[in-house]
C-alpha cells in the first residue's frame, strides 16, 4: 500500500481496534476529531462575532418569532402595536453576535467531552459528521449555557427594557431569551458545519493535517 494511503488508513484502524478492545481502551487518545472540531468551532465563532454576521446571512438571521411560537409569538404582534418592531430584529441579531464572541469556552468544554466511541460514528458521518455529533450530544446544553450570554446582550442593547413595557400584556422575556439562545446555537452549529466541510475538503492544508492521526 502506498505510504499516502497508509497514512490515511491509520486513524480508522486505530478507532476500530480501540473500540473492539473495550470501553477502557475506547478512551485512549486517537484520531483527529477534537482538533478538527476545535478549529472548526473557533473559526465559526470568530466569523459570527463580527458585526452584521447574523443579520447578513439569511440562513441564520434571527427574526421575530411568528405568532404561533408559544408565548414568544405574541412579541411580533405586540411589538408592532407598540412601534418597537423596527429595531427589535436588528437588536436580536446583535445579541447573537455578542454571545458568539464569548462562546468559545462553552464549545471547547463540549468538545472535550467527546469520546472515542463517538468517533466511530463521526468518521462515517460525512463532511459535517463532527458538527452533527456535537449538535446531537450537546446542543441542548450549549443553548442553555448561551442563555446568560444572550440575556446580558439583550439587556445591554436595551431590548429587555423596551419589551418590559409589554409584560403587562402577557409577554414573557424569559421566553425571548430562550428563543434567541436557541437560534444563536443553531446559527453557530451551521457555521461550524461549514468550517468542518471546508477543513475536510482541503487536501493539502490544515484539513489534511487534522485528519491524519492527530490525537484527542
Amino acid at each position: 500500500m502506498p505510504s499516502s494511503l497508509r497514512a490515511l488508513a491509520l486513524p480508522a484502524v486505530a478507532i476500530v481496534c480501540a473500540a473492539l478492545a473495550g470501553p477502557a481502551a475506547a478512551q485512549l487518545p486517537s484520531f483527529g476529531i477534537k482538533p478538527l472540531l476545535g478549529q472548526a468551532s473557533d473559526a465559526a465563532l470568530d466569523k459570527l462575532a463580527q458585526p452584521g454576521a447574523f443579520s447578513s446571512d439569511a440562513a441564520i438571521r434571527i427574526a421575530l418569532p411568528a405568532a404561533g411560537h408559544s408565548n414568544v409569538g405574541k412579541l411580533l404582534e405586540l411589538a408592532q402595536q407598540s412601534g418597537l418592531s423596527a429595531n427589535l430584529d436588528a437588536a436580536l441579531n446583535r445579541a447573537a453576535e455578542q454571545a458568539a464572541a464569548q462562546a468559545k469556552p462553552i464549545f471547547r468544554a463540549a468538545i472535550d467531552r467527546a469520546t472515542l466511541t463517538d468517533a466511530i460514528d463521526i468518521a462515517r458521518g460525512g463532511p459535517t459528521g463532527t458538527t452533527d455529533y456535537l449538535r446531537r450530544s450537546t446542543g441542548a446544553q450549549i443553548a442553555a449555557q448561551l442563555q446568560p450570554l444572550v440575556r446580558g446582550a439583550l439587556q445591554g442593547s436595551g431590548v429587555l427594557q423596551k419589551t418590559a413595557q409589554l409584560s403587562a400584556l402577557g409577554f414573557d422575556e424569559a421566553r425571548l431569551t430562550d428563543y434567541v439562545a436557541g437560534k444563536t446555537a443553531d446559527g453557530i452549529f451551521t457555521y461550524v458545519g461549514r468550517e468542518e466541510t471546508r477543513l475536510r475538503q482541503d487536501p493539502i492544508g490544515t484539513g489534511t493535517q487534522l485528519l491524519k492521526g492527530l490525537k484527542f
